[in-house]
């Protein structure tokens, strides 16, 4: 035994407030697992969200997404919500299968905090680093066009705009 798991990966620790950082979008991003630390099948983000910010209903083509809400409190829409949307405090999950729409958003009354795990992982971080870039040129400049093709380009697609 070479010490290695599954497809080369290792065990990986990451501690508190550790871990490549990025804004994207409304959204700050924390990366706690990589997909080159997990050959390619899982990363795990710690994502603050704003009051007032989140990411707009869309539909993942290669990725399943996990959410669990570390703090505040986040409302998920999705064509399996109860009437739409549901609001899910500290403690709730919320589970995202590629190819089923969601979304979320912040409604208040504090920043939220998010852990998600995205299954594979590499074209949903390349796309998040694309998004970054766009995300510093300022969010009063953003071209929605722009975003849904970066999005689009990684096999996300949106389903109304923000």
């Amino acid at each position: 035994m070479d010490g290695y798991g599954a497809g080369g990966a290792l065990n990986v620790l990451s501690p508190a407030g550790v871990g490549r950082f990025e804004r994207v979008l409304g959204v700050h991003m924390i990366y706690k697992l990589e997909p080159h630390q997990s050959a390619g099948t899982l990363s795990c983000m710690e994502i603050t969200v704003p009051v007032g910010q989140g990411i707009p209903p869309h539909r993942h083509g290669v990725e399943d997404e996990c959410f669990y809400v570390l703090d505040g409190a986040i409302r998920f829409e999705g064509e399996d919500c109860a009437g739409g949307a549901m609001v899910l405090e500290t403690g709730g999950f919320f589970y995202g299968p590629r190819g089923r729409v969601h979304g979320f958003f912040n409604p208040g009354p504090k920043e939220a905090k998010l852990l998600v795990l995205a299954n594979p992982s590499t074209s949903i971080t390349a796309m998040f680093g694309k998004l970054s870039d766009i995300t510093e040129r300022g969010l009063e400049n953003l071209d929605f066009g722009e975003v849904a093709a970066t999005c689009g380009a990684h096999g996300i697609d949106f389903v109304r705009p923000a």
